[in-house]
């Protein structure tokens, strides 16, 4: 939930709407935990397809939670909101990146880390100019 969505909701006293990648998330957990109740059921009954199940569940385990990531990624990609999900790390969060600057200049040129710290300020003019 964004910080948006934390502030409207607890200004009007709702709940935050439910939004895509929210619904997508929530159908991923109860596809997964469904998934997992029915393999283990099957293996306690002993159905002869009980090690195809447990195969297809480890295998599942692995492709919804990327197929979800991908998916709240596009969303979030099409309709120009930073999520989770999001490549962009240095400038998801302004007021964060701005911290780091001024932690950056105030650093100067005089400490042991002062290479680090050209590559990091190096880091973030590129990942502003893009």
């Amino acid at each position: 939930m964004g910080t948006n969505e934390k502030e409207k909701a607890g200004q009007s006293g709702q709940k935050a709407p439910w939004t895509a990648k929210r619904v997508a998330a929530v159908a991923g957990i109860v596809l997964l935990a469904a998934m997992y109740v029915v393999t283990f059921i099957s293996a306690l009954i002993g159905t002869a397809g009980a090690g195809r199940l447990f195969r297809f569940s480890l295998g599942m385990t692995i492709a919804v939670p990327i197929f979800l990531w991908i998916f709240i990624w596009c969303v979030g990609k099409f309709t120009d909101k930073g999520s989770i999900a999001s490549l962009d790390l240095l400038n998801s969060n302004p007021k964060e990146r701005e911290k780091m600057e001024q932690a950056l200049q105030s650093m100067g040129t005089n400490t042991a880390d002062s290479d680090v710290a050209q590559a990091a300020k190096k880091a973030l003019d590129k990942g502003q100019q893009e």
